[in-house]
Protein backbone atom coordinates (compact mmCIF):
# COMPACT_ATOMS: atom_id res chain seq x y z
CA UNK A 1 0.00 0.00 0.00
CA UNK A 2 3.07 2.44 0.63
CA UNK A 3 6.49 2.72 1.55
CA UNK A 4 9.28 4.96 2.34
CA UNK A 5 10.07 7.29 -0.11
CA UNK A 6 13.82 7.85 -1.20
CA UNK A 7 14.57 10.72 -2.21
CA UNK A 8 17.29 13.62 -2.82
CA UNK A 9 17.66 15.74 0.36
CA UNK A 10 17.13 19.51 0.31
CA UNK A 11 17.09 22.10 2.43
CA UNK A 12 13.54 22.71 3.87
CA UNK A 13 14.86 26.49 4.61
CA UNK A 14 17.16 28.66 2.42
CA UNK A 15 19.48 30.53 4.30
CA UNK A 16 20.65 33.69 2.27
CA UNK A 17 21.33 37.37 3.33
CA UNK A 18 17.35 37.75 1.95
CA UNK A 19 15.98 35.13 4.24
CA UNK A 20 18.07 36.24 7.55
CA UNK A 21 17.18 39.88 6.73
CA UNK A 22 13.33 39.43 6.48
CA UNK A 23 11.03 41.00 9.26
CA UNK A 24 9.97 39.53 11.88
CA UNK A 25 6.45 38.86 10.66
CA UNK A 26 7.80 37.64 7.26
CA UNK A 27 9.85 35.27 8.79
CA UNK A 28 7.76 33.42 10.78
CA UNK A 29 4.82 33.48 8.18
CA UNK A 30 7.98 31.43 6.06
CA UNK A 31 8.77 29.13 8.72
CA UNK A 32 4.69 28.27 8.75
CA UNK A 33 4.66 27.83 5.00
CA UNK A 34 8.42 26.11 4.57
CA UNK A 35 8.20 23.76 8.13
CA UNK A 36 4.61 23.27 8.44
CA UNK A 37 2.77 23.51 4.59
CA UNK A 38 0.35 25.95 6.02
CA UNK A 39 -0.55 29.80 6.12
CA UNK A 40 0.29 30.81 9.55
CA UNK A 41 -2.97 31.33 12.06
CA UNK A 42 -3.36 34.51 13.72
CA UNK A 43 -2.58 33.95 17.79
CA UNK A 44 0.35 31.66 16.33
CA UNK A 45 1.91 34.26 14.26
CA UNK A 46 1.39 36.58 16.65
CA UNK A 47 2.79 34.58 19.74
CA UNK A 48 5.73 33.88 17.25
CA UNK A 49 6.72 37.31 16.70
CA UNK A 50 6.16 38.67 20.16
CA UNK A 51 8.69 35.74 21.23
CA UNK A 52 11.23 37.33 19.10
CA UNK A 53 10.50 41.06 19.82
CA UNK A 54 11.43 39.56 23.73
CA UNK A 55 14.71 38.43 22.29
CA UNK A 56 14.70 34.59 20.79
CA UNK A 57 16.64 33.87 18.54
CA UNK A 58 15.68 32.95 15.29
CA UNK A 59 17.45 29.75 15.36
CA UNK A 60 15.67 28.75 18.51
CA UNK A 61 12.61 29.32 17.22
CA UNK A 62 13.17 27.25 13.78
CA UNK A 63 13.91 24.35 16.30
CA UNK A 64 10.58 24.70 18.17
CA UNK A 65 8.82 24.63 15.15
CA UNK A 66 10.88 21.20 14.17
CA UNK A 67 10.14 19.73 17.20
CA UNK A 68 6.52 20.40 17.00
CA UNK A 69 4.07 17.46 16.83
CA UNK A 70 2.54 19.11 13.96
CA UNK A 71 5.68 18.96 11.94
CA UNK A 72 6.77 15.75 12.71
CA UNK A 73 3.59 14.06 11.73
CA UNK A 74 4.08 16.36 8.08
CA UNK A 75 7.38 14.76 8.16
CA UNK A 76 6.10 11.39 8.43
CA UNK A 77 3.17 11.63 6.27
CA UNK A 78 5.46 13.15 3.40
CA UNK A 79 8.02 10.59 3.84
CA UNK A 80 5.35 7.46 2.96
CA UNK A 81 4.56 6.85 -0.06
CA UNK A 82 0.83 6.33 -1.29
CA UNK A 83 -0.38 4.93 -4.35
CA UNK A 84 -0.86 7.32 -6.54
CA UNK A 85 -4.34 7.83 -7.88
CA UNK A 86 -4.40 10.73 -10.00
CA UNK A 87 -3.93 8.63 -12.99
CA UNK A 88 -7.40 6.87 -12.41
CA UNK A 89 -9.36 9.50 -13.57
CA UNK A 90 -6.79 12.24 -15.64
CA UNK A 91 -9.32 14.26 -16.72
CA UNK A 92 -10.76 14.89 -13.81
CA UNK A 93 -7.88 16.68 -12.57
CA UNK A 94 -6.16 19.69 -12.94
CA UNK A 95 -4.07 22.60 -11.13
CA UNK A 96 -5.88 25.76 -9.49
CA UNK A 97 -4.28 28.96 -7.99
CA UNK A 98 -5.20 28.99 -4.39
CA UNK A 99 -5.99 32.47 -3.74
CA UNK A 100 -4.15 33.39 -0.08
CA UNK A 101 -0.66 31.62 -1.00
CA UNK A 102 -1.03 32.60 -4.70
CA UNK A 103 0.62 29.55 -5.44
CA UNK A 104 -1.09 26.10 -7.95
CA UNK A 105 -2.45 23.48 -6.21
CA UNK A 106 -3.71 20.10 -7.67
CA UNK A 107 -8.11 19.88 -7.76
CA UNK A 108 -10.18 16.98 -8.28
CA UNK A 109 -13.45 17.77 -9.91
CA UNK A 110 -16.34 15.75 -8.67
CA UNK A 111 -18.63 15.63 -11.67
CA UNK A 112 -21.30 13.40 -9.78
CA UNK A 113 -21.85 11.87 -6.50
CA UNK A 114 -20.54 8.53 -7.48
CA UNK A 115 -16.94 10.21 -7.38
CA UNK A 116 -16.73 10.43 -3.52
CA UNK A 117 -17.63 6.70 -3.48
CA UNK A 118 -14.33 6.63 -5.34
CA UNK A 119 -12.47 8.87 -3.26
CA UNK A 120 -13.92 7.12 -0.35
CA UNK A 121 -12.83 4.12 -1.72
CA UNK A 122 -9.40 4.57 -2.71
CA UNK A 123 -8.82 6.24 1.03
CA UNK A 124 -9.86 2.74 1.97
CA UNK A 125 -7.96 0.68 -0.09
CA UNK A 126 -4.48 2.25 -0.17
CA UNK A 127 -4.54 3.09 3.74
CA UNK A 128 -4.73 6.57 3.66
CA UNK A 129 -5.67 6.38 7.50
CA UNK A 130 -3.09 3.48 8.34
CA UNK A 131 -0.22 5.77 8.62
CA UNK A 132 2.18 6.82 10.89
CA UNK A 133 1.63 10.53 10.93
CA UNK A 134 -2.06 11.18 9.99
CA UNK A 135 -3.17 11.19 13.71
CA UNK A 136 -1.46 13.33 16.72
CA UNK A 137 -1.56 10.60 19.73
CA UNK A 138 -0.45 12.86 22.50
CA UNK A 139 -2.13 14.31 25.36
CA UNK A 140 -1.35 17.60 24.41
CA UNK A 141 -3.02 21.24 25.60
CA UNK A 142 -5.72 20.37 22.88
CA UNK A 143 -7.37 17.15 24.00
CA UNK A 144 -7.05 18.46 27.44
CA UNK A 145 -9.00 21.85 26.32
CA UNK A 146 -11.44 19.80 24.56
CA UNK A 147 -12.25 17.39 27.22
CA UNK A 148 -12.33 20.24 29.79
CA UNK A 149 -15.26 22.03 27.37
CA UNK A 150 -16.87 18.92 27.60
CA UNK A 151 -16.60 18.64 31.60
CA UNK A 152 -18.16 21.92 31.67
CA UNK A 153 -21.68 20.38 30.75
CA UNK A 154 -21.32 17.28 33.77
CA UNK A 155 -21.44 14.51 31.25
CA UNK A 156 -22.62 10.68 32.52
CA UNK A 157 -21.77 8.92 29.47
CA UNK A 158 -19.94 10.24 26.33
CA UNK A 159 -19.19 9.03 22.81
CA UNK A 160 -16.23 10.17 21.46
CA UNK A 161 -16.91 9.59 17.54
CA UNK A 162 -13.60 9.40 15.53
CA UNK A 163 -11.70 8.49 18.67
CA UNK A 164 -8.34 8.05 17.47
CA UNK A 165 -5.97 6.53 20.25
CA UNK A 166 -8.44 7.58 22.82
CA UNK A 167 -6.50 10.91 24.10
CA UNK A 168 -9.43 12.78 24.95
CA UNK A 169 -11.04 9.89 26.45
CA UNK A 170 -8.74 8.76 28.52
CA UNK A 171 -8.78 12.61 30.36
CA UNK A 172 -12.30 11.94 30.76
CA UNK A 173 -12.11 8.91 32.38
CA UNK A 174 -9.35 10.14 34.95
CA UNK A 175 -12.01 12.57 35.95
CA UNK A 176 -14.53 10.24 36.57
CA UNK A 177 -16.48 10.59 32.99
CA UNK A 178 -17.91 7.50 31.47
CA UNK A 179 -16.82 7.21 27.90
CA UNK A 180 -16.76 5.03 24.91
CA UNK A 181 -15.28 5.76 21.50
CA UNK A 182 -15.71 4.96 17.69
CA UNK A 183 -12.68 4.99 15.50
CA UNK A 184 -12.12 3.06 12.13
CA UNK A 185 -8.41 2.86 11.76
CA UNK A 186 -6.87 -0.33 13.35
CA UNK A 187 -3.41 1.70 13.34
CA UNK A 188 -5.10 3.93 15.33
CA UNK A 189 -6.99 1.08 17.83
CA UNK A 190 -3.62 -0.52 18.61
CA UNK A 191 -1.98 2.99 19.47
CA UNK A 192 -4.66 3.40 21.96
CA UNK A 193 -4.19 4.27 25.75
CA UNK A 194 -4.21 0.71 27.51
CA UNK A 195 -6.91 2.08 30.16
CA UNK A 196 -9.15 3.49 27.28
CA UNK A 197 -8.48 0.44 24.78
CA UNK A 198 -11.16 -1.54 25.88
CA UNK A 199 -13.70 1.39 25.62
CA UNK A 200 -13.41 1.77 22.14
CA UNK A 201 -15.03 -0.11 19.50
CA UNK A 202 -13.30 -0.60 15.99
CA UNK A 203 -15.62 -0.01 12.67
CA UNK A 204 -18.31 1.67 11.21
CA UNK A 205 -20.53 3.82 13.32
CA UNK A 206 -23.59 2.81 11.27
CA UNK A 207 -23.34 -0.41 11.85
CA UNK A 208 -21.85 -0.88 15.07
CA UNK A 209 -24.07 -2.48 18.02
CA UNK A 210 -23.83 0.01 21.24
CA UNK A 211 -25.85 -1.12 24.25
CA UNK A 212 -26.36 2.33 25.22
CA UNK A 213 -27.00 5.75 24.80
CA UNK A 214 -25.31 9.11 25.56
CA UNK A 215 -26.16 12.17 27.09
CA UNK A 216 -22.51 13.96 25.40
CA UNK A 217 -21.44 13.00 22.05
CA UNK A 218 -18.03 14.03 20.33
CA UNK A 219 -17.59 14.55 16.92
CA UNK A 220 -13.75 16.13 16.71
CA UNK A 221 -12.41 16.23 13.03
CA UNK A 222 -14.20 13.31 11.79
CA UNK A 223 -16.97 15.01 9.54
CA UNK A 224 -15.34 16.57 6.75
CA UNK A 225 -13.72 12.85 6.34
CA UNK A 226 -16.82 11.34 5.97
CA UNK A 227 -18.31 10.23 2.49
CA UNK A 228 -21.17 13.33 1.99
CA UNK A 229 -23.25 10.67 -0.02
CA UNK A 230 -23.51 8.15 3.98
CA UNK A 231 -23.24 11.60 5.42
CA UNK A 232 -26.65 11.69 6.95
CA UNK A 233 -27.07 8.44 8.00
CA UNK A 234 -23.60 8.91 10.08
CA UNK A 235 -25.95 12.11 12.02
CA UNK A 236 -29.22 9.88 12.08
CA UNK A 237 -27.12 7.57 13.83
CA UNK A 238 -25.24 9.96 15.97
CA UNK A 239 -28.83 11.58 16.63
CA UNK A 240 -30.51 8.14 17.90
CA UNK A 241 -27.89 7.33 20.06
CA UNK A 242 -27.89 11.02 21.92
CA UNK A 243 -30.44 10.77 24.52
CA UNK A 244 -32.51 13.55 24.49
CA UNK A 245 -31.77 16.86 26.20
CA UNK A 246 -28.37 15.72 25.30
CA UNK A 247 -25.66 17.30 23.18
CA UNK A 248 -23.29 16.88 20.31
CA UNK A 249 -20.37 18.93 20.55
CA UNK A 250 -18.18 19.00 16.90
CA UNK A 251 -15.43 21.01 15.12
CA UNK A 252 -15.60 20.86 11.26
CA UNK A 253 -14.46 23.71 8.72
CA UNK A 254 -17.06 25.47 7.74
CA UNK A 255 -15.92 27.82 5.22
CA UNK A 256 -17.39 31.36 5.03
CA UNK A 257 -18.50 33.97 7.53
CA UNK A 258 -20.08 32.19 10.46
CA UNK A 259 -22.36 34.09 12.86
CA UNK A 260 -20.97 32.91 15.87
CA UNK A 261 -17.23 32.29 15.39
CA UNK A 262 -16.99 34.16 12.24
CA UNK A 263 -14.31 33.51 9.56
CA UNK A 264 -11.67 30.69 10.18
CA UNK A 265 -11.52 29.06 7.68
CA UNK A 266 -10.93 31.19 3.85
CA UNK A 267 -12.59 30.64 1.00
CA UNK A 268 -9.23 30.60 -1.13
CA UNK A 269 -10.43 28.52 -4.29
CA UNK A 270 -12.38 30.43 -6.96
CA UNK A 271 -15.65 27.53 -7.47
CA UNK A 272 -16.02 27.63 -3.90
CA UNK A 273 -17.73 31.13 -3.99
CA UNK A 274 -20.60 30.01 -6.01
CA UNK A 275 -21.32 27.14 -3.83
CA UNK A 276 -21.50 28.73 -0.50
CA UNK A 277 -23.82 31.27 -2.37
CA UNK A 278 -25.77 28.17 -3.29
CA UNK A 279 -25.51 26.18 0.35
CA UNK A 280 -24.03 23.56 -1.67
CA UNK A 281 -21.11 20.80 -1.08
CA UNK A 282 -18.20 22.08 -2.87
CA UNK A 283 -17.58 20.10 -5.83
CA UNK A 284 -13.91 21.14 -6.43
CA UNK A 285 -11.68 19.46 -3.89
CA UNK A 286 -8.46 20.70 -2.99
CA UNK A 287 -6.15 17.66 -2.87
CA UNK A 288 -2.44 16.43 -2.84
CA UNK A 289 0.34 15.49 -5.20
CA UNK A 290 -0.99 12.24 -5.10
CA UNK A 291 -4.46 12.80 -6.12
CA UNK A 292 -6.18 12.20 -2.47
CA UNK A 293 -8.25 14.78 -0.46
CA UNK A 294 -6.37 17.52 1.30
CA UNK A 295 -5.66 15.95 4.75
CA UNK A 296 -8.57 13.38 4.08
CA UNK A 297 -10.88 16.43 3.63
CA UNK A 298 -13.73 14.33 1.43
CA UNK A 299 -16.31 17.07 2.38
CA UNK A 300 -15.69 20.69 1.97
CA UNK A 301 -18.75 23.47 2.37
CA UNK A 302 -19.88 26.25 3.78
CA UNK A 303 -20.79 26.81 7.44
CA UNK A 304 -24.61 27.05 6.75
CA UNK A 305 -24.52 23.94 4.52
CA UNK A 306 -22.96 21.83 7.56
CA UNK A 307 -25.69 23.51 10.07
CA UNK A 308 -28.74 22.67 7.65
CA UNK A 309 -27.39 18.50 7.61
CA UNK A 310 -27.81 18.33 11.49
CA UNK A 311 -31.01 20.66 11.59
CA UNK A 312 -32.34 18.04 8.93
CA UNK A 313 -31.61 15.07 11.33
CA UNK A 314 -33.92 17.21 14.29
CA UNK A 315 -31.02 18.68 16.34
CA UNK A 316 -31.04 22.57 17.50
CA UNK A 317 -27.67 24.75 16.72
CA UNK A 318 -27.22 26.04 20.33
CA UNK A 319 -25.76 29.59 19.34
CA UNK A 320 -26.22 31.22 22.53
CA UNK A 321 -24.12 28.44 24.27
CA UNK A 322 -21.91 28.58 21.79
CA UNK A 323 -20.71 32.24 22.18
CA UNK A 324 -21.16 31.70 25.61
CA UNK A 325 -18.09 28.93 25.45
CA UNK A 326 -16.24 31.51 23.17
CA UNK A 327 -16.16 34.01 25.48
CA UNK A 328 -14.82 31.57 28.36
CA UNK A 329 -12.97 29.09 25.80
CA UNK A 330 -11.62 31.45 23.00
CA UNK A 331 -8.35 32.84 24.96
CA UNK A 332 -6.69 29.24 25.57
CA UNK A 333 -8.36 27.88 22.15
CA UNK A 334 -6.46 30.16 19.71
CA UNK A 335 -3.66 29.31 21.99
CA UNK A 336 -3.82 25.61 20.89
CA UNK A 337 -5.45 26.76 17.17
CA UNK A 338 -7.50 29.40 15.59
CA UNK A 339 -9.46 26.43 13.69
CA UNK A 340 -10.16 25.03 16.44
CA UNK A 341 -12.94 28.17 16.92
CA UNK A 342 -14.63 26.22 14.37
CA UNK A 343 -17.39 24.98 16.66
CA UNK A 344 -20.70 23.61 16.28
CA UNK A 345 -22.84 22.87 19.43
CA UNK A 346 -26.68 20.75 18.92
CA UNK A 347 -29.14 19.67 21.15
CA UNK A 348 -31.58 17.01 20.99
CA UNK A 349 -35.27 18.12 22.18
CA UNK A 350 -34.02 20.44 24.85
CA UNK A 351 -36.55 22.39 26.97
CA UNK A 352 -35.73 25.29 28.25
CA UNK A 353 -34.81 24.77 31.31
CA UNK A 354 -32.27 22.44 30.54
CA UNK A 355 -30.65 25.24 27.93
CA UNK A 356 -30.78 27.52 31.35
CA UNK A 357 -28.83 24.92 33.23
CA UNK A 358 -26.23 24.17 31.01
CA UNK A 359 -25.85 28.36 30.80
CA UNK A 360 -25.16 28.18 34.71
CA UNK A 361 -22.90 25.59 33.77
CA UNK A 362 -20.38 27.13 31.63
CA UNK A 363 -20.46 30.46 33.56
CA UNK A 364 -19.20 28.77 36.42
CA UNK A 365 -15.48 28.86 37.03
Amino acid sequence: MFKSKKRKTEPILPVTDEFTCLPDDEFVELLYTKLLGRNSDYPGKTHHVQSLMKGVSRVSLVFNFIQSPEFINKILRENIHLIPIKGEKPDQYSTGLDRLTKESVWIFHVRGNEDFDWLEKKIVENGYYERQGVWLMDIDDDKKLLAEITIAFRPKRVLDFGCANGAIMKVLQEEGVGVEGVEISRMALDKAFPEVRPHIHLGDLRTLTLHSKFDFILGMDIFEHLNPNKLDGYITRIYDLLEDHGLLLCNIPGYGTDPVFGEIHRVYLQDWEEDIRNKRIFRTIHVDNYGYPKNGHIICAGTDWWVERFERAGFRREQELETELHKKFDPRITQVSEARRSLYLFSKNAPDNTRENWQSLIDKD
